[in-house]
């Protein structure tokens, strides 16, 4: 049996995980869960337009990288690919656990969840897929990387709508 990485150890770590990324670091991002029963499909289960679940404000930490400016078709295109860094307690909690497809928005951008990666453990064990059996180890992070996508490509925002633009689903959680 070993002597560090028990329930205290990862008890300890967790709470200080969720002071540093809660009360310290204080980003938050908005996540938006994609909707497939919503979604309508043509003949060949096609899409032009996804439908969203409301908004989730989920704490996280945020690695932007540099942008990149290339020419299209119809003018400059914007380039950004992000790492969000989520608490697997966070995450649990509100049962949302970001997929591949899903829309996370920061600093009014938004971004289209490309890959997820739950390997970050405590202690090299993960106790729900640790054969010893013991209760060692603590599974710490939930991380994804993501591009940025247009606002009109999201559909969450209306971004062309007269001589303003308008919010058409509400970009803020019911609870604030």
């Amino acid at each position: 049996m070993a002597l560090f990485g028990g329930q205290r150890d990862a008890s300890l770590i967790r709470s200080l995980n969720k002071e540093l990324i809660h009360r310290l670091i204080d980003t938050e991002v908005l996540f938006y869960k994609l909707n497939l029963l919503a979604t309508s499909t043509n003949i060949y289960d096609e899409t032009t337009s996804k439908t969203y679940q409301s908004a989730v404000l989920i704490p996280s930490m945020v690695t932007l990288d540099d942008s990149t400016w290339s020419a299209e078709d119809f003018g400059m295109e914007v380039n950004q690919t992000a790492t969000f860094a989520f608490l697997l307690d966070d995450l649990v909690e509100n049962n949302n656990k970001p997929e591949i497809g899903d829309i996370l928005e920061y600093h009014s951008r938004f971004f289209e969840i490309d890959s997820t990666v739950n390997n970050q453990v405590f202690a090299g064990k993960d106790p729900e897929d640790w054969f010893g059996g013991d209760s060692h180890g603590y599974s710490v992070s939930y991380i994804v990387q993501a591009h940025q996508t247009r606002q009109s490509k999201v559909n969450i925002v209306q971004t062309r709508f007269g001589n303003s633009a308008t919010i058409k689903n509400s970009t803020l959680p019911n609870n604030l």
